[in-house]
């Protein structure tokens, strides 16, 4: 190829990078979307093959030179932080986290699809047949259900002393099981599936027993505050474990192990973008769920905490998202 030709053909896209790399300096103001961020990795990879073509066929100082100058912003554009850690991390918060639940939305509303829908069929089997409690609840909380007065008593016996170590228990425990129906996706989605069930089970016949009679106020009560929150985070964390299982399932034309490895790409930041919505729901159990507030207020502690993060997840970052798109 004559280096005409050359240029003729590549200059576009060279131009085209560079005005990506111009207007990624202003990255904290949302200039540059998802979509251009990729398109500036495709492009800044072409350019990096342009260059070693070029000094390989051509003696043509100016050009080589053009391109080892873009080339080199490109990677230090790429591979080396741009603002603060607090910046990007309030940027991931804010903008990125919720446009991927949205991208990622199939998987997200399947596993709750899978939680919410065992939890009425879980509810739906002790209503009509009590005994089944035990077979669908862990033992502790069977024995809860079979003497809903232990419950009441664990919650009056409560020191608000404890309250922080509480706290860090129920964080700790939802963070698990939030981590294993994400990593469990590993076996072709099949142990996410487990997960969701079995806990979607379990919630459904505490609510079934609990949940109604002279015991129901305490229980929603107790689950209310912190619930919608929780729920939403476990659901994000069963989305990100099937899309690994469904990136094996259906590699499409990747080897599994590539596909696997692009699927991890959009399944970990749901993962860590949930952690803090899982501390969110521990400070609301250890603090607000002891208290001894009205049944009405916790409820509308919940009622509110659960449209807020449903709004959150559905709106934040669009403004970005369209400024892309118009770009």
């Amino acid at each position: 190829m004559k280096l005409d030709s050359f240029l003729d053909q590549r200059s576009k896209d060279w131009r085209r990078l560079s005005e990506l790399l111009d207007r990624l300096l202003a990255v904290r103001h949302g200039s540059v979307s998802a979509k251009e961020l990729e398109e500036l990795g495709r492009l800044y990879r072409r350019a990096a093959s342009d260059l070693a073509y070029a000094r390989t066929n051509f003696g043509d100082a100016e050009t080589v030179s053009y391109l080892n100058q873009l080339v080199a912003r490109g990677h230090a554009a790429i591979y080396t932080p741009t603002g603060p850690r607090w910046g990007l991390l309030w940027r991931f918060l804010t903008t990125d986290f919720p446009r991927q639940v949205r991208a990622a939305f199939p998987f997200v509303g399947l596993a709750g699809g899978l939680l919410f829908g065992s939890a009425a069929v879980g509810a739906a089997v002790v209503i009509a047949s009590p005994e089944w409690v035990t077979m669908l609840v862990p033992g502790k909380f069977a024995e809860a259900c079979q003497n809903p007065q232990l419950a009441e008593n664990a919650q009056e016996q409560m020191s608000a002393g404890m309250e922080a170590l509480f706290g860090s228990m129920i964080l700790t425990n939802n963070i698990q099981v939030g981590f294993l129906a994400f990593a469990l996706g590993i076996a072709f989605g099949v142990g996410t599936v487990y997960v969701l069930l079995q806990n979607g089970l379990m919630l459904g016949a505490l609510g079934g027993v609990l949940g109604r009679g002279e015991s129901g106020p305490l229980f929603w009560s107790l689950v209310a505050p912190h619930g919608g929150v929780e729920l939403i985070a476990i659901c994000v964390c069963g989305g990100s474990g099937l899309i690994l299982g469904w990136s094996l399932i259906n590699p499409g034309d990747h080897l599994r192990r590539e596909a696997l490895i692009a699927a991890g790409r959009k399944a970990v930041p749901l993962v860590l973008g949930a952690v803090p919505m899982f501390g969110i729901a521990a400070v609301v159990e250890a603090f607000v769920t002891p208290a001894p507030a009205p049944v009405w207020l916790k409820l509308t502690i919940g009622a509110v905490g659960t449209a807020a993060a449903l709004l959150y997840l559905g709106w934040a970052g669009r403004e970005r998202e369209e400024s892309g798109a118009r770009s």
